[in-house]
């Protein structure tokens, strides 16, 4: 602030000594330079905003910084996980769920089919998504009556691991337990398609659409605000070295074959 006061100043002199120079006819250019200062000092004096103004007062006015790419695991959904003969070997995020006999439902929780490392200070407040599945998934009523529940859920999540979340006296608010170095956030971007289906019919979907940052799924308002963090805190969060474990939840019903795959970008600022 101080070096912006010093150049308005200066600005200001070389006005003045340039109209003194010049005389009278200069006083018209004169007026407008200094009408055009002030503006500047102005500008350069102006309070930051709140949040009550942009809503996300911390990473107002930054860059937007790419941090990554990860891609999930298949997740298969099937009757019958045991591989073919000839088939290749599954890949190490990839997973398969055997699915109860229709009409039953078949929940499940996968943690950890995709991961990604973020270096110290990757971003300064807040971590935002492009997150893109793309999914096949078919439903075939097998029973002989009308089923009203053929169903498929899907939830990702997101697992951020920090050291600083190792601090015993942080409390989960949604555990009331100890964080122990992680915390579960979600990207607002649940799928279900819940149907009727009439004894032997079939249906199949293939869907792919991508989900994009609004809040974000870490922020440092959020780590305040959701989480119970400090200022201080939240702000470590961001200056140390951040895990991130891509996750799927669901369930399914009358659903015979599912292939899921999800890409998720990162950005910061």
């Amino acid at each position: 602030m101080q070096f912006r006061s010093k150049l308005v100043f200066a600005l200001l002199a070389g006005a003045c000594s340039f109209a003194a120079a010049a005389g009278p006819a200069a006083n018209a250019e004169r007026a407008d330079f200094l009408r055009e200062a002030d503006l500047l000092k102005q500008d350069f004096s102006k309070a930051a905003p709140t949040p009550e103004e942009v809503g996300d007062a911390d990473s107002f006015g930054r860059n937007v910084i790419w941090d990554g790419l990860l891609q999930s695991g298949t997740v298969t959904l099937t009757g019958d996980c045991t591989p073919l003969p000839g088939d290749p070997p599954p890949g190490p995020d990839d997973r398969c769920v055997t699915l109860n006999a229709a009409p039953a439902i078949t929940p499940f929780d996968l943690p950890d089919i995709g991961r990604m490392t973020l270096p110290p200070k990757a971003s300064k407040s807040l971590l935002c998504h492009w997150l893109t599945p793309i999914n096949f998934y078919q439903f075939n009523n097998t029973t002989a009556a009308t089923q009203f529940n053929a169903s498929i859920r899907l939830t990702p999540y997101i697992i951020v691991e920090s050291e600083v979340l190792l601090d015993p006296a942080l409390i989960d608010p949604g555990t009331g337990l100890p964080f122990g170095g992680r915390l579960e956030s979600g990207f607002a971007a649940s799928y279900a398609d819940v149907r009727t289906l009439e004894a032997g019919e079939r249906a199949s979907l293939r869907y792919s659409h991508s989900r994009t940052c609004i809040a974000g799924f870490l922020s440092k308002r959020n780590l305040i605000e959701g989480y119970g963090l400090t200022e201080a805190q939240a702000n470590q969060i961001f200056k140390k070295k951040i895990v991130l474990r891509f996750g799927l939840r669901g369930s399914a019903s009358l659903v015979t074959d599912a292939f899921l795959i999800y890409g998720l970008r990162v950005m910061g600022d």
